[in-house]
């Protein structure tokens, strides 16, 4: 039998999707030993370059919807949930040297993309379709080229800046929260829950009432998670000093 099945929707957790997370796991460490080994010109053509190859995988997106009108839905197509936003984010973390805009790709965009990665919205794709390959591929570059800007030293998690984050955070949503409001869209999932996400199994253990109390405890236990090995670093380095 076949380990991709190129006609039945992909299952949460099925062969085929934990293959492709590992497939993706595996290039993620791939990018980052090798850029650990460039010089700090070629780490920063490397970073750009996967910052072009992500660019041109999301602009592949709308470029599919042009040629398939009827595979666009204007509730969940337009780029405006919170890995969406990235194609916006990341020229600026990567260009621009802003402190809030890397930190921002650090702790909301990456985490969101790998939540996204583990809990996948399918709905009713198989593995091989372009919408599944699509969010795989695009979601890896969005966990990935945070990663590897920290890891090849480009830039060091700072937690001060985390209230600018969430400033940003909220400011992002509000484009959304319009379109949720005109259009009856769910951009950013604060709409309500879907199945087979994160959201999905939140409602189920709280109610679909208090699914995003959850998802920001979450979100707080995942910047302790990421910001605490530098915050702990800052103090024993201060320590040393005095």
């Amino acid at each position: 039998m076949a380990i991709f099945n190129s006609t039945q929707p992909v299952g949460l957790f099925s062969p085929e999707h934990l293959i492709l997370l590992a497939a993706s796991a595996f290039f993620c460490a791939a990018v980052i030993f090798i850029g650990g080994r460039l010089g700090q010109k070629g780490r920063q053509r490397l970073l750009i370059a996967l910052w072009a190859v992500f660019t041109v995988i999301e602009l592949c997106k709308y470029v599919h919807f042009a040629v398939h009108p009827d595979e666009f839905n204007i509730k969940t197509g337009l780029p405006f949930h919170l890995c969406s936003i990235s194609i916006f984010t990341y020229p600026h973390a990567v260009f621009s040297r802003n402190k809030i805009f890397r930190n921002f790709i650090y702790a909301v965009n990456m985490p969101g993309a790998l939540f996204a990665l583990i809990t996948p919205d399918i709905g009713n794709s198989p593995a091989l379709s372009f919408y599944f390959m699509h969010l795989i591929i695009a979601h890896t570059f969005i966990v990935l080229i945070p990663l590897y800007m920290v890891s090849c030293g480009f830039f060091r998690p700072d937690y001060r800046v985390l209230p600018g984050v969430a400033l940003m955070f909220l400011v992002t949503m509000i484009p959304a929260l319009l379109l949720n409001r005109f259009i009856g869209s769910n951009y950013y999932f604060v709409n309500g829950p879907v199945n087979g996400t994160l959201t999905g199994q939140f409602a189920e253990w709280v109610g679909e009432s208090a699914y995003l109390l959850p998802m920001v405890i979450l979100l707080a236990a995942v910047w302790a998670l990421l910001y605490a090995p530098f915050a702990a670093s800052d103090l024993i380095r201060k320590k040393e000093e005095t």
